[in-house]
């Protein structure tokens, strides 16, 4: 018999895999995959690669600052405007540059009203009247009832008609302001010391003049007494 289609041949082996089967392999993938998309919604990342080495970062030892050693000022009365008054300081109180001009005068001491030394400083270019847009006169006095006794003296014999004194208040002691018309005048004095601040006519405002010739005067009885600031001034 000529066998062609129908003769039986040797058994063909056929393996159907159906679509939705995994194998061994394709389940190990699908569940690092499956694990990989739920640490994805977990923290927004996934990386099948071994994680890097955290960064170093660099820490440096934290840096002291050293204040500078605070100089003692010397109580007593100077013989120059600069050692009276910091120029710096003086300007950045006034608001003016004054202290690049500055003249300086000693006086002689007056027994009869108990005045031991006096230096006269002036800033700034005089007028052609021989004003100064800022002059003070620092004095130092024998006793405090000396000292003292100056500021009722010279208050009254400034005083014009129309014009009266002001007190204002400049740390413990109080000083007494007048509202000249040829420029303010102001005077204190704490102890053996005394200042009076005298500004030219136009050098302030007259709401500003006040505060501007306390500030001044706190300044100098400060450097004269080699104490701590007067803070509080007030009218």
């Amino acid at each position: 018999m000529n066998c062609v289609e129908h003769c039986p041949g040797p058994p063909v082996t056929t393996r159907v895999t159906p679509r939705n089967a995994f194998t061994l392999g394709n389940m190990r993938l699908a569940a690092v995959v499956v694990g990989c998309a739920a640490i994805a919604v977990l923290t927004g990342g996934c990386s099948l690669l071994a994680p890097a080495a955290p960064a170093v970062v660099p820490t440096f030892p934290a840096t002291t600052t050293t204040p500078a050693p605070v100089v003692p000022v010397k109580a007593g009365l100077p013989t120059r405007c600069k050692d009276l008054l910091n120029g710096q300081q003086l300007d950045a109180v006034i608001g003016l540059p004054l202290s690049a001009v500055v003249r300086t005068v000693l006086g002689q001491p007056s027994p009869s009203v108990g005045l031991t030394g006096r230096i006269t400083c002036s800033y700034g270019i005089p007028s052609p009247s021989g004003g100064y847009a800022l002059q003070l006169n620092a004095e130092t006095y024998r006793d405090d009832a000396a000292a003292a006794a100056r500021t009722p003296v010279n208050v009254d014999a400034l005083r014009t008609p129309g014009v009266n004194p002001i007190p204002i208040t400049i740390g413990p002691t109080t000083a007494m302001y007048l509202p000249l018309p040829d420029g303010p005048f102001l005077i204190a004095s704490t102890g053996i010391y005394a200042v009076s601040v005298t500004l030219g006519p136009t050098s302030f405002t007259p709401d500003k003049a006040p505060a501007a010739a306390a500030a001044v005067a706190a300044m100098v009885l400060t450097r004269m007494r080699g104490g701590t600031a007067a803070s509080a001034v007030s009218p």
